[in-house]
């Protein structure tokens, strides 16, 4: 069992949920405090009147005992790239400025960010959308981060154009729908830590998508001089399932005094760091 939510602000969330609602055939229901809510086999979607790095309250609605949440978003940056992207959430540093704690990082399914992620490509490929859009990962960023149950955010970027976009729409409602629809959308395997990457990691994309590699939280170049103490630890321990056993650091995004401490603090929790 999955949940599906979305913030009512948000017309990508909207939209997307309404496609996602009729290709499921879910079916109208209740769910403590959500304004819409509907239901199918194995899922429950709902919307929320709260902006979606605010939902620090997954825990107990829609659906108490899903697996994890998938998080129907729009994407925004200052460079209005056009994207469809995937990543989890938490705050690496002692800043929280968009939404949950400071020096705290969520529960990643990477073993759910895995399959969306792929099932986002090939949809986003069969309707001619990679020729406009940059399909990627993201580096853990925003809120929520106090919800014990893991969760996912999949986004359309990055202005009211692209939020509107029927075919990218679709795509995010088609792989959402793949992957609750899957018999075994919950894949095993053994999360990696990304370190050091841009915010858009194409290295650590690239490996989603084409090999046995299965991401978990990914700390940004432009975070690792200034990480909270505890986050480090965080990544690795809450990367599910079962926490991450290896760690991928990438060279040209941190200093070698940086890299020796990031090394230093994974070989202490016994999690292998190797350089790409």
């Amino acid at each position: 069992m999955l949940s599906v939510v979305f913030s009512l602000r948000d017309p990508v969330g909207v939209r997307a949920s309404e496609i996602l609602i009729n290709l499921i055939n879910a079916k109208p229901t209740s769910c403590p405090a959500a304004s819409i809510c509907y239901k199918a086999e194995n899922a429950v979607i709902a919307g929320f009147d709260a902006d979606q790095t605010e939902f620090e309250f997954l825990d107990k609605t829609p659906e108490p005992s899903a697996d994890a949440a998938i998080v129907l978003s729009r994407h925004e940056s200052e460079s209005g790239k056009k994207s469809l992207t995937v990543h989890f959430t938490g705050n690496p540093t002692a800043k929280a400025l968009f939404g949950g704690r400071p020096a705290e990082l969520s529960f990643a399914p990477a073993h759910l960010a895995k399959p969306l992620l792929q099932r986002y490509y090939y949809h986003a490929r069969e309707l001619g959308l990679l020729e406009v859009y940059a399909i990627s990962l993201e580096a853990t960023h925003h809120g929520p981060t106090t919800n014990r149950k893991p969760l996912v955010f999949i986004e359309i970027g990055s202005t009211t154009k692209e939020w509107n976009d029927e075919l990218a729409l679709k795509a995010m409602a088609n792989a959402v729908a793949d992957v609750l629809q899957s018999s075994n959308a919950l894949q095993e395997c053994s999360p990696v830590l990304g370190l050091g990457s841009t915010h858009y990691p194409a290295r650590f994309t690239e490996l989603e998508l084409s090999s046995e590699v299965c991401m978990g939280h990914i700390l940004s170049k432009h975070v690792l001089g200034e990480l909270a103490p505890g986050a480090l630890r965080q990544a690795v321990e809450k990367s599910l399932p079962n926490g991450a056993r290896s760690a991928l650091i990438e060279k040209k995004g941190a200093s070698s005094s940086i890299r020796k401490a990031l090394i230093d603090e994974l070989n202490s929790m016994n999690v292998k760091a190797q350089l790409i």
